[in-house]
């Protein structure tokens, strides 16, 4: 009948887009896998250098965090990726798949040399260099870049000066005490692992949910950008995978190659890094 014709029209249609969009969620769940092996080291590098605890456990304790870390702090980040930087009106499909095929080449490429590597400056660079191809410089919202820019520049040299601050503190602070503080600094440093490890999952999960939230627009699953909540959920599982799996290479270079990492070190960088991601994410 017209009626079940017009029905299998529909199924048709949808199992098309489904066909098209499948081998970018795929990329998708990659690149998120792969944030998920960086974001480790971050949390808990200075926790397995000053020996406030075992690498395994350490682990576990990312892990946790990675997965629960995206469900706290909204989806700020995930608008900013998806349509904030990008015109999002003209972007096709394979303009994402260029995108995030380039994010997940450097990405395995840092990986395999063992360089830590941020995955939403990698994101950002990748669907901005696809846009520009396809549709031109005024595809690119010129505010949402320089926000990112801003990110970019201005994150490392916060940290140096907030890590030194901090670190002065807990030196002054600590100026008559003995050797026995350390205990203090790595009870301390757990603490600060942890709500370190909401933050980096609450933001580095927000690359998959806004880039996922994109390609969804661009093949007509949904009307407008909203981060629906399988891709929240689906964004933090993949986060705290790659972050099981893979965590250990780059734990090895962040924690102990740069210097000799003390508890009082431990504490000051992650509580410095904690108080500027939370802010950014927020």
């Amino acid at each position: 009948s017209p009626l079940q014709a017009k029905h299998r029209r529909q199924r048709n249609s949808k199992l098309n887009q489904w066909i098209a969009i499948l081998p970018l969620l795929l990329l998708i769940a990659a690149q998120d896998i792969l944030t998920g092996v960086f974001g480790a080291p971050s949390i808990v590098a200075t926790m397995i250098a000053s020996r406030a605890m075992t690498p395994q456990r350490a682990l576990l304790l990312s892990t946790f965090a990675q997965l629960i870390g995206p469900l706290l702090f909204g989806v700020a980040v995930a608008a900013a990726i998806g349509h904030g930087v990008v015109d999002s009106s003209g972007i096709t499909t394979r303009m994402l798949g260029a995108a995030l095929s380039s994010t997940v080449f450097w990405m395995i490429f840092a990986w395999y040399a063992g360089i830590p590597s941020s995955s939403t400056h990698a994101l950002v660079g990748g669907l901005i260099g696809a846009v520009l191809t396809g549709l031109g410089p005024s595809a690119i919202h010129a505010e949402g870049l320089i926000k990112m820019l801003l990110s970019l520049t201005l994150t490392a040299p916060l940290g140096i000066v907030g890590g030194f601050l901090i670190a002065r503190l807990c030196y002054w602070l600590a100026r008559s005490s003995s050797p026995k503080v350390n205990h203090a600094f790595n009870r301390g440093q757990i603490i600060t692992a942890v709500f370190l490890g909401f933050a980096i999952g609450s933001n580095n999960a927000q690359n998959a949910m806004g880039i996922t939230t994109l390609c969804l627009l661009v093949a007509g699953f949904i009307t407008k950008f909203e981060v629906p909540h399988w891709v929240v959920i689906a964004s933090a599982v993949c986060l705290a995978l790659g972050n099981l799996v893979g965590g250990m290479r780059l734990m090895k270079s962040m924690g102990a190659q740069f210097f000799q990492v003390r508890p009082l070190h431990g504490f000051s960088a992650e509580l410095s890094s904690t108080l500027i991601i939370i802010t950014t994410a927020l």
